[in-house]
């Protein structure tokens, strides 16, 4: 799944270049928020989750397919962390923090809304391919993290000059681990802020 996803991006990448006056090549960063949606929980068990800050940097490309509709490829590298407090019925456990560092490929849908000339406002929408790089949890037991998870971010933004600035949301579309034992379900909710430079292109 993995060769497939940074094939795809490959490609992607290769077509914009064949399409020089229809492309565009930037840089991003920004920062996020990250919960773990959590599913299917014991009823004897409490467990809480608190957002932390996290970050995120890369590139992104854009290719203009319609003089409103573009795809957008991005690569970033992001750190995404909870906290979370668990009870099991009168016993309750030191809160524990949750890191991921994680490589992300987004394939998105750029749709031009308004265009005032100076300012363009855009919405975006598309599939993530998350690749986890390293994670450390305070809970060795729920260190069991997939390599890799789908989810589904959605957003918009503005684009003056050179620069552009988006709010996305992102829903996590699978369990980022295997807890066998726990049979508890976990999923990655992400708030991103991020603004980009664009380096060439349209």
């Amino acid at each position: 799944m993995k060769k497939a996803v940074l094939m795809l991006t490959l490609l992607a990448i290769v077509g914009m270049a064949s399409a020089q006056d229809r492309f565009a090549i930037g840089l991003k960063t920004g920062f996020n928020t990250t919960k773990i949606k959590l599913s299917d929980i014991p009823e004897n068990v409490e467990i809480k989750n608190e957002a932390n800050n996290g970050f995120l940097f890369g590139a992104y490309g854009k290719l203009r397919l319609t003089e409103s509709f573009s795809l957008q490829p991005e690569m970033y590298y992001a750190k995404k962390s909870s906290t979370m407090s668990i009870a099991e019925g009168d016993v309750r456990y030191p809160d524990s923090e949750n890191t991921l560092h994680t490589w992300d490929i987004p394939i998105l849908a750029n749709l031009q809304l308004i265009d005032l000339k100076v300012v363009k406002i855009y919405g975006v929408a598309g599939p993530v391919a998350s690749f986890i790089a390293s994670s450390s949890t305070d809970l060795p037991e729920w260190d069991e993290f997939k390599s890799t998870n789908w989810t589904f971010q959605a957003g918009g933004g503005v684009e003056f000059w050179r620069l552009t600035a988006d709010v996305r949301y992102e829903w996590g579309l699978s369990d980022i681990s295997d807890l066998a034992q726990l049979k508890i379900g976990q999923k990655t909710d992400v708030l991103t802020f991020a603004v980009g430079f664009k380096l060439f292109g349209i």
